[in-house]
């Protein structure tokens, strides 16, 4: 089957009808559509998730995703101030932890282990992401990857 041109929510759909089912096709990357900062790594990542004609990581904002965060019990306030990252079993990181999975999808983000692997990661994390619309400021629209939800 092909998500062609399936609407946004249709393509969720089908990725939660797979789930149900036990089979996740990718991982998914949640993040903030509105952060400027997170807007940069998408579209930083978009080249480098193609992978012939399919991609290797869901993109998806966290504003687009009320399928996922009720299917994985995620917390809008958690979403709104950090990353997720959702692997092929279901499992849900965040943080420098969802920094470190996506890095096994992206090897170029290993660049950035020593902050991780050094033990204040988080801390280092959480004052960015406390300030990121000080520091990269907020974009009025919601950024949309065409990476996300479509079918291997």
């Amino acid at each position: 089957m092909s998500f062609g041109r399936m609407n946004f929510q249709q393509s969720l759909q089908v990725l939660l009808q797979k789930k149900l089912c036990n089979i996740m096709p990718k991982p998914i990357l949640i993040y903030d559509g509105h952060c400027n900062l997170c807007i940069r790594l998408i579209r930083w990542l978009e080249p480098l998730n193609q992978e012939g004609q399919e991609y290797r990581v869901e993109l998806v904002p966290f504003q687009k995703a009320d399928s996922l965060i009720a299917q994985f019990a995620l917390k809008e306030e958690e979403l709104k101030a950090t990353l997720h990252f959702i692997d092929e079993q279901g499992q849900v990181y965040q943080r420098m932890a969802a920094i470190e999975k996506l890095s096994e999808k992206f090897p170029l983000l290993k660049l950035a282990s020593p902050f991780w692997k050094a033990g204040f990661g988080d801390a280092l994390y959480n004052a960015v992401a406390e300030n990121r619309y000080k520091l990269f400021g907020c974009s009025e629209t919601c950024y949309i990857s065409e990476h996300a939800s479509r079918e291997p």
